[in-house]
């Protein structure tokens, strides 16, 4: 039967499969409920692509690892559908079960908005190369990571062994070398830096680094406060590691001056010096480095600009903080054949008074702890010693150090000529690890010299003038001296100057007039003015207890300018037949400790400067003055002095010691230095000299004592007439007023020796002759 005119088969469905039939009707349906029959395309009627899911390595392949240690790069594995990243996908790592491999520390990961998920994973104990595999659902072929295990060796490279001041980053950094079996260089290995956990130690800047191309790995490490010897280390996982040995130091500066027995490299003369230097010293005593330099202007002048090497050495001391300090250099003309003997005197662990103890010299000085900090602000300052003519010569003023240049003025007393106001120009370097530091064009008056400087701390620098040898045109000059803070924002007044003690000492060089000073004083900051009593002795003649009276200032006008803290003191009648009498005064920071700058009690004063035409070379310190009574003179004290005896000829010899007071009685023991033979018909080094006597406190002027001190050495006892001026318990100032001798030194009452870095020695029993020297 047709059906409208068509042929069988032809109707409009017809002979269409009934599945094909249905999704068609369905089709057409679908678009006129809609009313969208017009858009309906031929798209309609065909079916979407098949649905690719892919994992690859994203990153983390290749890469090596010490056996044991973990891969420094995570594995990422990336998975996408046709190309478009799949986040919420769950992708399993997998390692091999045996042989080399590695511990992953998650099997499982979800993948990221990007399609990424990852782990990280730790070399296994066997060496060798294999692959970690990721696989997600619907992906047929799983990731790959190409991992290599290696075994290695680490070694300590560069670094070690080295030493430095506590609190002070090492100045080289600690290089590990990391090397396969076959000795080449490992790359992109984890090595890990570490100190000890206690004690001394140091802490790396980066405690974890790969190592280059070339196998290495490096870091910086700074030294903790806690001095001593150790090993830092430099590991690869639990297989390997390498040791640096490593040594925090105390830091100490020193300086000294005074005369060499005659030889054939100061013309067989009686002749000044000057030294001073840097030293690093472990918790055991032992000596690890340091600088130095020294001076007599006429043979010996350490090379410049290098200085001497103090190469080793060991300081010994007892529970009283006596004993010596033995430098080994590198300069064979110092010393015995380049070995000095220092004897000290510690009154706290931070600070020493010492001598020259040895037998090639005498001199007094002191050592110090440091801290480092550049030269940065203002300071006041003297310098003493010999000119370019080797006569006498003392420099003092203020000066500003700003971004290295030094602009300040000084007055000069150059034997007898004095110049005031005269102008400093120059610049300063910066110091190096032991706080040596070298100065460049500085010009005092138009003068040049060559300055060489060590830190004490942020407001002390030792400085010492290293001029050679000018041959037939004159001597180097020879010089050393301090420069002091002024306190960031002090402006000084007449009020700045309150009671005080002071002192002076004469110069040391050929020429020189040997005299010393000590007195105390009142001032009066309404008119300028004070009051005051002092104790002398010019070359034998002794004014005991003599009132004086005068007028100071604290900054003077010069050429318009203003310099603050730079001032000065004039002694004026009724105190006639004085020499001291006309002094260059240069205020320092009323906080500062001028006797012991790490003593945070104490502070205040000034430095003085001898301007009379006849007392040319000396210097001094003006201290505040806080308690004059004697019930506070009491306890453990440490004291020394620098004596002058045959004052015409200025042989000379030093002490240092120790002994408590008790009722102004004094009893210790010491070292004496005794190269110009005051003792015995010879010069010679005693250890175990005794020290006694009774002071007696003057009733007119509280603050002031006299004391017969004897003093023992073998064979023979000396009794130095002392006149004493309290600041306070704590330091006193004292000379010898003697018609055939002169001395200037302190008493100063002793603290902790928690910490001192000494091989440690018992109390001495009895006296040793250590050397003697025929003059």
């Amino acid at each position: 039967m047709r059906h409208n005119g068509l042929p069988k088969g032809t109707g409009m469905i017809a002979e269409l499969p009934t599945g094909r039939v249905y999704a068609s009707l369905l089709v057409v349906l679908a678009c006129l409920t809609t009313g969208l029959l017009t858009s309906c395309s031929s798209s309609s009627l065909t079916t979407s692509p098949p649905t690719t899911i892919a994992i690859t390595a994203k990153s983390g392949s290749p890469q090596n690892a010490a056996i044991t240690t973990a891969f420094a790069s995570p594995l990422v594995a990336n998975v996408t559908s046709n190309g478009t990243p799949l986040s919420g996908v769950t992708v399993t790592f997998s390692a091999p079960g045996s042989g080399a491999s590695c511990t992953l520390a998650s099997a499982t990961a979800t993948t990221d908005a990007s399609g990424d998920a990852s782990t990280t994973c730790t070399a296994d104990t066997t060496a060798g190369s294999y692959n970690v595999t990721a696989s997600a659902s619907g992906a047929t072929t799983p990731a790959s990571f190409g991992l290599t295990n290696k075994v290695v060796t680490i070694t300590a490279t560069s670094g070690t062994p080295q030493a430095v001041a506590i609190n002070t980053a090492f100045p080289k950094p600690l290089v590990a070398t990391v090397l396969d079996s076959n000795s080449n260089p490992v790359s992109g290995v984890s090595v890990t830096f570490a100190g000890p956990g206690s004690g001394a130690s140091c802490t790396p800047t980066s405690t974890t680094v790969t190592t280059d191309a070339s196998g290495n790995a490096s870091t910086t490490c700074t030294a903790n406060a806690t001095a001593g010897d150790y090993n830092a280390t430099a590991s690869v996982g639990v297989a390997a590691s390498a040791n640096f040995s490593l040594k925090n130091g105390v830091p100490y500066a020193f300086h000294l001056s005074g005369k060499e027995i005659p030889n054939s490299h100061n013309g067989n003369t009686d002749e000044y010096y000057a030294l001073a230097g840097a030293v690093l010293i472990d918790a055991n005593g032992t000596v690890l480095g340091g600088e130095q330099d020294y001076n007599n202007g006429i043979g010996i002048t350490s090379p410049q600009p290098t200085g001497d090497l103090i190469t080793s050495g060991t300081m010994t001391a007892g529970a009283t903080g006596q004993g010596t300090v033995t430098l080994i250099t590198n300069n064979s003309l110092v010393g015995v054949a380049g070995t000095e003997t220092l004897g000290v005197q510690f009154v706290n662990a931070n600070h020493a008074l010492i001598i020259q103890f040895d037998g090639t010299a005498t001199s007094s000085g002191t050592m110090d702890k440091q801290t480092l900090a550049a030269p940065s602000g203002s300071y006041a300052f003297t310098l003493t010693g010999k000119d370019t003519n080797s006569a006498p010569i003392g420099y003092g003023g203020v000066f500003s150090v700003s971004s290295s240049t030094v602009t300040g003025i000084a007055d000069v007393n150059d034997n007898g000529t004095i110049t005031a106001g005269a102008t400093i120009s120059g610049t300063v370097s910066d110091a190096d690890a032991y706080g040596r530091g070298l100065t460049s064009g500085i010009t005092i008056n138009g003068t040049a010299l060559t300055l060489n400087y060590y830190i004490v701390g942020p407001e002390a620098i030792r400085v010492i003038d290293v001029d050679v040898d000018k041959g037939v045109s004159g001597t180097g000059g020879a010089a050393v001296g301090s420069a002091y803070g002024q306190g960031s924002s002090t402006t000084f007044t007449a009020s700045s100057l309150g009671a005080s003690v002071f002192g002076l000492e004469g110069g040391l060089a050929p020429g020189a007039f040997p005299y010393d000073t000590v007195g105390m004083l009142t001032p009066n900051a309404a008119n300028l003015t004070f009051t005051g009593v002092m104790d002398d002795d010019e070359k034998g003649d002794v004014k005991t207890a003599r009132v004086i009276l005068g007028n100071y200032s604290t900054s003077n006008v010069v050429g318009g300018v203003t310099y603050n803290g730079y001032g000065n003191m004039t002694i004026t009648p009724p105190n006639p037949y004085i020499n001291v009498a006309s002094l260059g005064m240069y205020m320092t920071d009323p906080a500062l400790n001028l006797s012991d700058p790490n003593n945070s009690t104490g502070g205040g004063g000034a430095l003085l400067l001898d301007l009379d035409a006849t007392l040319s070379g000396g210097a001094g310190v003006v201290i505040s003055q806080t308690d004059n009574t004697a019930a506070s003179f009491t306890g453990n004290y440490g004291f020394g002095a620098q004596e002058i005896f045959k004052p015409g000829v200025i042989d000379e010899f030093d002490f240092v010691g120790q002994g408590s007071v008790s009722s102004l009685a004094l009893s210790g023991t010491g070292l004496v230095s005794d190269p110009f033979a005051f003792f015995a018909a010879s010069g010679a080094e005693y250890t175990g000299a005794t020290f006694a006597g009774t002071a007696t406190a003057d009733t007119v002027n509280t603050g002031r004592y006299t004391l017969p001190l004897a003093i023992t050495t073998t064979g023979s006892t000396q009794t130095p007439q002392m006149a004493i001026y309290q600041a306070s318990g704590g330091l006193l100032l004292w000379i010898d007023e003697e018609t055939t001798n002169a001395a200037f030194g302190s008493v100063q009452q002793q603290g902790s020796m928690t910490g001192l870095p000494a091989v440690r020695k018992p109390g001495a029993k009895g006296l040793l002759k250590i050397q003697t020297i025929t003059k």
